[in-house]
């Protein structure tokens, strides 16, 4: 007959199904009964463990579609942020080639109304030279 220690429990079989042994060992432990391998209440414990091994298959294939769909959707999320980065970046850099583009064109604006001054002061000037060249020439015949 095995040793009460070795049937108890290990830290590895807490998560898997009781076996026929360890349910013995807990019938015996909790009732004072001592039940054999082929007694029909380990009919239970045999049912109880395909219950387990089935209900661990499920879950098995439910954490692996939702590591596939959680995967999906990472990915799927990734590409649209990706994607919305990339459309961010293009009108951003658009928007700053535009008001570079806004900037020169006002800059050629402006540098043209400044040509137009100065063209319209420099006949000014060459008027104003002329009537004083006049003036002079006048007063030099008035004084002669």
């Amino acid at each position: 007959m095995p040793d009460n220690q070795d049937l108890a429990p290990t830290q590895e079989q807490t998560s898997q199904a009781m076996s026929l042994e360890e349910a013995r060992f807990l019938i015996r432990e909790k009732f004072k009964l001592i039940v054999d391998e082929t007694d029909p209440v380990m009919i239970g414990v045999v049912l109880h463990q395909g219950f387990v091994a089935d209900y661990e298959e499920m879950l098995s294939r439910h954490e692996k579609r939702f590591v596939e769909a959680v995967s999906n959707v990472s990915k799927e999320s990734a590409a649209q942020v990706n994607k919305s980065l990339e459309i961010l970046k293009n009108e951003a850099l658009k928007g700053s080639l535009e008001n570079v583009l806004a900037g020169v064109a006002e800059k050629a604006k402006t540098t043209e109304q400044l040509h137009q001054k100065i063209l319209s002061f420099k006949r000014v000037l060459i008027f104003l030279t002329t009537l004083v060249w006049a003036a002079v020439a006048a007063l030099f015949f008035i004084l002669k």
